[in-house]
């Protein structure tokens, strides 16, 4: 929408403190050449198009670049900017093992992923996402047996396309084993992140290692904690109100506060009836806006399922969302799978689940599903759905994959 030339004109002359207009190079002058009126306009525009700003000149990369900026602009809590998932079909010449969602442009399309290279990997297609972690990605690269190469790891930021690898985790002799690692991070409370490892050994017990992007060193945290479910996965927590969370698909599920260095367990809800007995059941477990949220669904027996969140006090879960899916086959078929046999017709769908976005306010909650061929937004409140993207398929969809998807969040934070 235009602005009349009279508004403009007041405008200005209200900015400027005189019932004359001033020019424009005027304005401009002086914010260029006050630094702290500069700084607090570029704290409020987005960070892609801060690094566009760092050519202006050499004063405004000079400002741009400042650690104290950085700082300031990564406290201010932004909202998810895109979604990495997993590649369906990737072609000999594809660098990227994951396609990419932009949740913020408009009109909403399927652009290139901020990942689409490695500058740490020597092998792209051998590197992984563990986790993402409030606009940074702690990544994985894995060596064939035989080669005389140690994995290594790295936290990247696929804003800036900054990486630090991770120095080796201290090597013990007592038969401990890395069970996982996972990247804990929260801009709004400190510029440094941490990895924390997980390793076992006889008995049950367990021991942490801790890595700090402030001292760059590994350290042992405390002694040994006992923890007697086997089937925990260690590898790519949740981090939630500066705790990390890992869940068990049979038994108790675990989280650590990381400043206090203190390990507790994670009360979980039962199942649905005849989950853990089925063949096409997902699982989503993720964090968003601060709340930490659970599903457990069986695709193939109904359309409907609840959304859980934790409670702050974590006393137990409670139904934050109902999702109805029935509708949706009406403008997207390819979400059922139609099987028959000699006694029954079963119709199941197709679809996982990628993530919970929680907007300011509830009705603005969405939850995105991957279905063959198409990623869709389906909203809790009104339960409205559309399409965001499509992007190349086999026309199958990963089963019991958890985490699928990893969040992506500007960021000018220093790895």
């Amino acid at each position: 929408m235009s602005i009349p030339k009279r508004t403009k004109i007041l405008a200005d002359a209200e900015i400027a403190g005189t019932s004359n207009p001033t020019p424009p190079s005027r304005l401009a002058e002086t914010i260029a050449n006050n630094d702290d009126l500069l700084i607090e306009i570029l704290l409020r525009v987005p960070i892609s198009s801060l690094l566009k700003f760092k050519s202006v000149s050499k004063h405004w990369l000079s400002v741009i670049s400042n650690p104290k900026f950085s700082l300031r602009r990564n406290s201010i809590t932004v909202p998810v900017s895109g979604l990495f998932f997993p590649r369906s079909l990737r072609s000999i010449n594809e660098i990227s093992k994951y396609d990419f969602v932009n949740l913020v442009d408009r009109p909403y399309s399927h652009v290139k992923a901020p990942l689409r290279s490695l500058p740490f990997a020597d092998d792209p297609s051998n590197t992984e996402i563990i986790q993402s972690c409030r606009g940074l990605l702690l990544c994985f690269t894995y060596f064939p047996r035989g080669l005389d190469r140690k994995n290594d790891y790295a936290v990247y930021n696929p804003t800036t396309k900054q990486y630090t690898k991770l120095p080796p985790i201290s090597q013990i002799d007592d038969g401990t084993k890395i069970c996982g690692l996972s990247l804990a991070f929260d801009p709004s409370n400190s510029p440094h992140y941490k990895v924390v490892c997980v390793r076992n050994g006889k008995d049950s017990m367990y021991q942490i290692q801790i890595y700090s992007s402030e001292t760059r060193r590994w350290r042992f945290s405390g002694g040994s904690f006992d923890f007697e479910s086997f089937d925990i996965e260690f590898h790519g927590g949740v981090y939630c109100n500066g705790c990390l969370h890992w869940i068990s698909v049979w038994e108790d599920s675990a989280f650590f506060n990381v400043e206090e260095e203190r390990f507790s367990l994670l009360p979980m809800p039962p199942p649905p009836e005849d989950f853990w007995n089925h063949d096409h059941k997902h699982r989503y477990f993720g964090e968003s806006r601060g709340h930490l949220h659970l599903i457990d669904t069986i695709c193939d027996q109904t359309s409907r399922f609840d959304v859980l969140e934790m409670e702050m006090d974590y006393s137990g879960w409670f139904v934050k969302f109902r999702v109805d899916l029935s509708d949706i086959p009406m403008a997207f078929p390819e979400i059922v799978r139609r099987e028959f046999d000699d006694k029954i017709k079963r119709h199941m769908y197709m679809f996982s689940l990628l993530c919970i976005v929680r907007s300011e306010f509830d009705e603005d909650s969405y939850l995105l599903l991957q279905i063959p061929g198409k990623v869709i937004r389906y909203n809790f409140k009104n339960r409205t759905f559309f399409e965001l993207c499509d992007y190349e398929t086999d026309s199958t969809i990963p089963e019991n994959a958890w985490p699928p998807a990893h969040q992506y969040f500007e960021s000018l934070a220093l790895v």
